[in-house]
């Protein structure tokens, strides 16, 4: 597929010419900052589960989102369409694991590992629903989005978008220069495919970022023009979001095929995650002998102790849908 070829060619430029993200060749400088930031959305797992074993998907800029998770000691695989660039990282020491996948069609089984994370990369696949479900059928616990999302009308979308396409110079606010389409999440669009499939739990929160290249080598340390400015506009995106003048730019989605234990929510909701428990369906009841879902595997009966008796069981379908409401209060 074309997409799948472009973006081979592209990782296997960038191994060529050693162009190293900034994670790796400038760790202090703002654009490091800026992804840290993103990433900093899985601490709460982190922490709460050391021991899990990880998969990042579309990690192709040198594998720098296992690095990050590396940097806790998590057990995690860097995967992307190639291994042009993670063979790079793997060779200077920066990832342990790594493996060539096609997110649409990955070749592990079932459960294979607890969470996958996929950030800023699944907007650019061709088939994303494909990866989606994909990416469900792999993962034991969760699967982690921090990608793109879309919102409602808001009075200074339109204006956002223009200011974007002038500072970066694109032709287009729906299709990236790498090709692709925008293909942005929505935490609605998530709420109703993940009760579909008879899952529990949807965690998420919205992220803003500000990006400008002349500012992203700057040190975000100091008091430089760089820093200044990058948490100038991450503010005031911040405010406008508050006052529903705008939507966020990004948002991390946490896609919970059993519900979290009780110091994994708290740890959420102290990160700024809104959490929702989804609707079960009464016609169906689940059971060890029940079939698979298509592509998703089976969500499991257990729950961590304490857990459901003061969730999914005491709540109504229409307090659940109260509950999905209230954390969109700001994005729909």
């Amino acid at each position: 597929m074309w997409s799948y070829d472009r973006h081979t060619q592209h990782e296997m430029e960038l191994a060529q010419k050693l162009d190293l993200p900034s994670c790796y060749s400038r760790p202090n400088s703002v654009d490091a900052w800026r992804h840290r930031r993103m990433l900093e959305s899985v601490l709460p797992i982190v922490k709460a589960l050391p021991q899990a074993k990880w998969l990042t998907v579309g990690d192709g800029g040198f594998g720098s989102d296992a690095f990050f998770l590396e940097g806790f000691g998590i057990d995690v695989t860097a995967t992307s369409i190639s291994t042009y660039t993670l063979e790079v990282a793997h060779a200077r020491g920066f990832i342990r694991k790594y493996a060539a996948e096609n997110a649409e069609a990955f070749s592990l089984a079932d459960n294979s590992v607890d969470f996958v994370l996929c950030k800023e990369s699944f907007h650019h696949f061709p088939r994303p629903l494909l990866a989606f479900y994909e990416m469900l059928r792999i993962a034991r616990q969760a699967i982690v989005l921090i990608e793109p999302v879309e919102g409602p009308p808001r009075p200074l979308a339109a204006l956002k978008a223009f200011a974007k396409r002038l500072l970066r110079h694109d032709l287009s606010d729906q299709f990236e220069p790498s090709g692709n389409f925008i293909y942005r999440i929505s935490v609605r669009e998530t709420f109703k495919t993940l009760t579909a499939l008879g899952f529990p739990c949807l965690a998420w929160k919205g992220i803003n970022d500000f990006w400008y290249r002349p500012f992203a080598a700057a040190d975000a340390r100091g008091l430089s023009v760089g820093a200044v400015g990058t948490r100038l506009g991450v503010a005031i995106q911040n405010l406008l979001v508050k006052t529903k003048l705008l939507n966020h730019g990004l948002a991390a989605l946490i896609c919970f095929k059993d519900l979290p234990a009780t110091g994994l929510r708290s740890g959420l909701r102290d990160a700024g995650f809104a959490i929702v428990d989804l609707p079960r369906n009464p016609y169906r009841q689940v059971s060890a002998n029940a079939p698979p879902l298509v592509g998703c595997g089976v969500p499991s009966t257990a729950s961590p102790v304490g857990v459901r008796a003061q969730t999914t069981d005491n709540l109504a379908d229409s307090g659940n849908r109260m509950l999905l409401d209230e954390s969109l209060e700001n994005e729909w």
